[in-house]
C-alpha cells in the first residue's frame, strides 16, 4: 500500500516530500507572494517536479453518493469502476429488476443523462477534506438523488422521476485510500500542497488549500476503507447533515 499523506499534519509528511519543499521554498514563496517572483520556467519545473514527487503517495478521500445495498456491497468487494453511459444504464436496469423503479421511469432516465459527457465519463470525484466543509449547497444533492449528478441534473425537477431517484438507495460516503497516481494529474494537488506547506511555515493567505479531484483509473477494492451510510454516527459527522435546512432521508421500505 502507498504511504498516506495527512494533509492537515505537515510535520508528519514523508521526509522526502518535505525535503523537496524545503529545497524549493524560495521559488514557491516568491511565486505565492508575487515578490522576487522566479522565472515562470523555474516555477513550472518546481511544480511539475513536486507533482512527480507525489506519485508514490496516497490521500484519504471521500466520495459522496447514494447507493443501494447491492451497490455498496459491490464497491466493498470489487472497488470503484469508472462511470459512463453504458454503466449507468446497466445500473438503471438493475433497479427495474429489483422493483425499485418502474420500467417507464427507467426509459426516461436512460433517454436523458449526461454520463457520456466529456467531463463526466471515466471520472470519479473525491474530496480530500471532510465533506461537511462543502456544506448542504455543495453536497446535499449527491445524497438526495440516486445516480449521481450526471443523472439527477436532467431529472431533479421532473415530478415523477425526481421522486423515484429520491426513493432509491441510502445516502452514503465512500471513504477510500486514493493513490495519487490514479488522479488525472497531480499538478492541481501540488499547488495545494505548496500552499499548506507555506502556511505551516508562517505564510498567510486567503487562497484555497482544500483539494478535490478525480481519479481516471479504477480504484481497487483494497483501497476501499469503509462506506458510511445514513444515519450512522460517522456519516452524520462527516456530512454535517444534522444542521441542514432540508433533512436527509433513507430509502423507502
Amino acid at each position: 500500500m502507498n504511504i498516506i499523506i495527512d494533509l492537515d499534519n505537515v510535520q508528519n509528511w514523508p521526509v522526502a516530500l518535505r525535503a523537496f519543499l524545503e529545497t524549493h521554498y524560495d521559488v514557491f514563496l516568491g511565486w505565492e507572494e508575487d515578490q522576487n517572483r522566479p522565472h515562470p520556467s523555474t516555477y513550472d519545473a518546481a511544480i511539475y517536479g513536486l507533482a512527480d514527487a507525489l506519485q508514490p503517495y496516497a490521500l484519504i478521500g471521500w466520495h459522496c453518493t447514494r447507493l443501494t445495498d447491492e451497490e455498496a456491497e459491490r464497491i466493498t468487494t470489487s472497488g470503484m469502476g469508472l462511470p459512463n453511459g453504458d454503466v449507468l444504464e446497466r445500473r438503471i436496469d438493475a433497479l427495474v429488476q429489483q422493483g425499485l423503479i418502474t420500467a417507464s421511469v427507467a426509459i426516461d432516465l436512460k433517454a436523458d443523462h449526461q454520463a457520456d459527457d466529456r467531463y463526466r465519463a471515466g471520472r470519479v470525484w473525491f474530496c480530500f477534506f471532510p465533506p461537511r466543509i462543502g456544506d448542504e449547497h455543495g453536497i446535499g444533492s449527491f445524497f438526495r438523488f440516486w445516480g449521481g449528478e450526471a443523472l439527477y441534473r436532467s431529472h431533479d425537477r421532473h415530478p415523477i422521476n425526481s421522486m423515484a431517484l429520491r426513493a432509491v438507495g441510502t445516502p452514503s460516503i465512500v471513504e477510500a485510500e486514493v493513490p495519487i497516481a490514479l488522479l488525472d494529474s497531480a499538478v492541481g494537488l501540488a499547488f495545494k500542497i505548496v500552499r499548506r506547506y507555506l502556511i505551516h511555515r508562517g505564510y498567510r493567505t486567503n487562497e484555497p488549500y482544500d483539494h478535490e479531484d478525480r481519479i481516471v483509473r479504477a480504484l481497487p477494492p483494497n483501497c476501499i476503507l469503509r462506506i458510511h451510510r445514513f444515519p450512522e454516527p460517522r456519516f452524520l459527522e462527516l456530512s454535517g447533515c444534522e444542521d441542514w435546512r432540508e433533512p436527509l432521508v433513507g430509502p423507502r421500505r
